[in-house]
């Protein structure tokens, strides 16, 4: 028997089995009956993929059956998964995927956030009597000088980097779950953290410190931290946008789905506050270090950063993950078992013959 005449006889047992793999990886729903089917087309599509390797040798079909060996194998023994493990399967594939799907609502935020910082800062510049509109002209050589650059090494650097961490933590928090509720009070956090942001970088464009003093200080811990917060924003945008736009989803469906993804962004952005933190805590205002090689670790670190959500996420993304948190659990499958892994392997038309041939001539 050649190849066709084989995908042809047990395609349908495939989708069967594959179909049956899904549902009990995903949702737990099969009734007893089905769950002794399943085990019996388990045990046919392992001699599938045995024959399939030694006999026919196509690349496409060996990969396909495997994927349904592995999703059965996976909802017949319940896996476990070891704690190593699913921490891997979180940064390497549910984390990365989740911010590529929120990537619109990411560029919003970046806008938000980054873009009213440049605008502010280059007006601060452009006119700096403004300033003074909102940091008193007594205070300012005061913050410039003393407050600024102290604020980063005053305190211990386990202190420095608990109190920073926590602190970002808690704006990235605010402003999820104020995107969360309904879009606007979220989009309102992003614009006044930029804005801070811009009214600082200002305050030193003015005074011609802008690269000696603000991007020593700013640039290796803020990079990773502020575009954190971004993508924390982003997630809540994201939630809050579905209550005026679920889509061909109802409501409530989109909300959870939605809901439980988000929950998977601000878990990795708590981690990227981690690294942040412990970058402003012993390097940002480490007098032994360099100011050059503050800021290469910085934009390293950032750079990274990037590559993980926007790189992997978006390669994640195409292996199937969403990034919703039942994407952790052992018996998931990243990539739909009935999806054809290159192009389909039936043929277009099959004889009714051929569908008739007795299996005792394979």
């Amino acid at each position: 028997m050649d190849v066709d005449r084989f995908i042809a006889l047990h395609e349908p047992a495939w989708q069967r089995t594959a179909e049956l793999a899904r549902r009990a990886g995903r949702r737990h729903d099969l009734a007893g009956p089905e769950i002794d089917e399943l085990l019996r087309r388990y045990q046919e599509v392992t001699l599938h993929l045995s024959q399939a390797r030694t006999t026919y040798r196509d690349a496409a079909l060996t990969r396909r059956l495997s994927t349904v060996v592995a999703a059965s194998h996976a909802a017949v023994h319940g896996a476990r998964v070891a704690r190593l493990a699913t921490i891997r399967r979180f940064l390497v594939d549910s984390f990365p995927a989740a911010v590529w799907t929120c990537r619109r609502q990411l560029l919003a935020s970046s806008i938000l956030f980054w873009g009213t910082g440049i605008v502010l800062a280059l007006v601060f510049w452009a006119a700096p009597d403004r300033i003074d509109l909102v940091i008193p002209d007594s205070y300012q050589e005061t913050y410039a000088e003393e407050d600024f650059v102290s604020y980063y090494s005053e305190n211990p650097s386990i202190v420095f980097f608990s109190a920073v961490t926590t602190n970002n933590i808690q704006v990235s928090v605010l402003a999820y779950g104020l995107g969360a509720l309904a879009v606007f009070p979220g989009a309102l956090v992003l614009f006044e953290n930029g804005a801070a942001l811009g009214m600082i970088a200002g305050l030193f464009l003015q005074r011609g410190e802008f690269w000696s003093v603000f991007m020593v200080y700013v640039l290796p811990h803020g990079l990773l931290e502020l575009t954190a917060i971004t993508v924390a924003g982003a997630a809540g945008l994201r939630v809050g946008w579905t209550l005026f736009a679920p889509g061909d989803r109802s409501r409530p469906v989109a909300l959870g789905e939605e809901g439980r993804r988000s929950v998977t962004i601000v878990l990795g952005t708590v981690m990227a506050f981690v690294v942040a933190g412990l970058v402003e805590g012993f390097v940002t205002g480490a007098p032994a270090i360099p100011p050059g090689l503050k800021i290469a670790i910085g934009v390293v670190v950032w750079l990274a950063f990037l590559v993980w959500i926007l790189g992997r996420g978006r390669q994640a993304v195409a292996e199937g993950w969403t990034g919703a948190l039942e994407e952790l659990r052992p018996t998931w499958v990243p990539l739909d078992p009935l999806a054809p892994v290159t192009a389909p392997l039936r043929p277009p038309e099959v004889p009714a013959a051929l569908l008739a041939e007795p299996a005792a001539r394979m």
